[in-house]
């Protein structure tokens, strides 16, 4: 089932989104990421819970190293039935 993921902390202008995106495509993930109007991300992931989880602890530790000069204070996971469109696609 698809989940929405809300990132909140210091994640626009600091390369968040394409963070996001390098790491799906190192877990062989598929999404997209998009900015919100209230200054957090929202990651779109049509992935199973374990994948889901994979995918938040290597956002909070950034074990593969990229790029990113931002801070994430906290990742929100729901449920999300809806089109997996974003302005940031990978």
């Amino acid at each position: 089932m698809p989940k929405e993921l809300i990132l909140s902390g210091r994640v626009q202008g600091v390369f968040c989104r394409d963070y996001c995106r390098q790491n799906a495509r190192r877990l062989g993930l598929r999404g997209s990421a998009s900015n919100l109007a209230n200054g957090s991300v929202r990651v779109l992931l049509d992935c199973d819970d374990e994948r889901v989880d994979e995918y938040v602890r290597a956002l909070r530790g950034n074990p593969f190293g990229f790029r990113f000069h931002g801070r994430i204070s906290d990742i929100t996971v729901t449920e999300y039935r809806g089109g997996m469109g974003g302005d940031y696609v990978f």
